[in-house]
């Protein structure tokens, strides 16, 4: 955790924007803490996350499941992906991505997601108002 509140710190102090290079170093940070190996962006789960955080956004609600009635591993496979494993942090209104980074680390259920040793790859997006959404998982488990 020191790693990780270390990173923050400097990005606070520094004032940096949220870039996807931030949040991959971010998120690693987090995970080396704890022994765990790194993860590395997916463009359809990054498309999966942006697909509920605009559905969100648009549609005016906050929850996991989407307004059509969908769950994160049914919006997953809707871009393509064959995931074995996925999880799903949401957050609105953290004006940063420090800010919701940081949040979801301090809480068990969300932090758990992101230190899921099976995952290997993740997205994350931000919708208009501050809705943010992380999707990770595991491609193509078999056996």
């Amino acid at each position: 955790m020191l790693r990780f509140v270390l990173i923050l710190t400097l990005m606070i102090g520094l004032g940096q924007s949220a870039t996807a290079q931030q949040a991959r170093q971010m998120l690693n940070g987090l995970r080396a803490e704890q022994g765990l190996g790194a993860v590395k962006p997916s463009s359809k789960l990054e498309q999966a996350a942006m697909a509920h955080a605009m559905d969100m956004s648009r549609k005016g609600f906050f929850a996991h499941g989407g307004s059509d009635g969908s769950n994160v591993m049914k919006r997953v496979r809707r871009t393509g992906y064959g995931p074995c494993v996925v999880a799903e942090n949401i957050g609105k209104g953290q004006r940063s991505l420090t800010e919701v980074m940081g949040r979801w680390a301090a809480s068990p259920g969300h932090r758990k997601n992101m230190l899921n040793r099976r995952v290997t790859e993740y997205g994350l997006v931000r919708a208009p108002g501050d809705i943010w959404v992380m999707v990770l998982g595991k491609p193509g488990c078999r056996g």
